[in-house]
């Protein structure tokens, strides 16, 4: 079953400024592609789902876009998303 948890992590560490928005990309993409089982709720599955996009937006160079997102704004996004996450695991 897919945990919600490090997704909590990655989305505070980077709403606090404590890794930025390229390093967040950098672990939330490939974390949230390999992510195994189904989430227990689909709360939960929209949360994480919420985080990847964020983190998508926030690094397009991949797909040949420019970034959808300011650093502020991928801020700012992730810091909403933790506080749903927050109240959805407890």
């Amino acid at each position: 079953m897919a945990a919600l948890e490090p997704f909590l992590v990655l989305a505070e560490a980077v709403s606090e400024g404590r890794i930025s928005p390229s390093e967040f990309s950098f672990v939330c993409l490939p974390s949230y592609k390999g992510c195994g089982g189904p989430y227990p709720s689909a709360e939960q599955y929209q949360a994480a789902t919420d985080l990847f996009y964020v983190a998508h937006d926030c690094d397009s160079s991949g797909i040949g876009m420019p970034d959808l997102l300011n650093d502020d704004q991928v801020r700012q996004k992730a810091a909403d998303i933790a506080r749903r996450m927050r109240t959805l695991l407890r």
